[in-house]
């Protein structure tokens, strides 16, 4: 809801079980921590997608510290390993920790299989874009450039209208962070047009507001 400039639900301040009994939090997490699984990632993902980076580092050490208590299965398994793996490099990079950055290269290995042995057309511009940035983080730039581009055509190819949004503004935040902001800007502005097109109305606003001060 917030891409698209809409406020999220309300926190739920308990949550009613079958028999009646309403559960916090904190008993969510000691019985369907399933549940809490999810919604750590969720909220990692639009702390990351609206760089809240303070937010993303302490959802995604949630995280973690609940992913060894549940067996996840699902259609959605790959996006929660994609978007971990995005959120690994950046906190990696930020805090220089080889810590964080192998968890990004864990989450990237998975990926990398799913595009050779599930589906191409699904995980080729996914595994692409962790490429990408695991190439940032060891200051490969030349190799990150390349990889960015491929990632963006992959994206296209594949018809990901939001995760080729993504590829370009992750590219426009490598070239700025690398002190190029001029080759940032294209990039920065593919990404608020494809925001724009898959309907991220707020996402896209933010990145207006930003190309016009440049």
């Amino acid at each position: 809801l917030r891409m698209v400039g809409e406020s999220a639900m309300p926190p739920q301040i308990g949550l009613m079980s079958a028999s009646g009994d309403t559960h916090n939090e904190e008993d969510i997490a000691d019985k369907i921590p399933a549940a809490m699984l999810g919604k750590h990632i969720n909220e990692c993902y639009e702390a990351f997608v609206f760089r809240e980076f303070d937010k993303a580092r302490d959802c995604a050490e949630k995280f973690i510290s609940l992913q060894n208590q549940t067996m996840y299965s699902g259609s959605a398994l790959y996006s929660r390993i994609f978007y971990f793996g995005l959120v690994s490099f950046w906190i990696g990079r930020e805090t220089n920790s080889n810590r964080w950055i192998a968890r990004g290269a864990e989450s990237k290995v998975s990926i990398e299989k799913l595009a050779v042995l599930a589906s191409t057309w699904n995980f080729q511009n996914k595994t692409l874009l962790l490429q990408a940035e695991e190439q940032f983080c060891a200051r490969n730039f030349e190799a990150a450039e390349k990889l960015y581009d491929d990632a963006i055509l992959s994206s296209k190819k594949h018809k990901f209208v939001n995760e080729e949004a993504l590829a370009n503004e992750l590219a426009g935040h490598f070239y700025l962070d690398t002190g190029r902001k001029d080759k940032s800007v294209p990039y920065f502005s593919q990404a608020e047009e494809k925001y724009r097109e898959w309907g991220a109305v707020a996402k896209a606003l933010i990145l207006a507001k930003y190309l016009g001060n440049c």
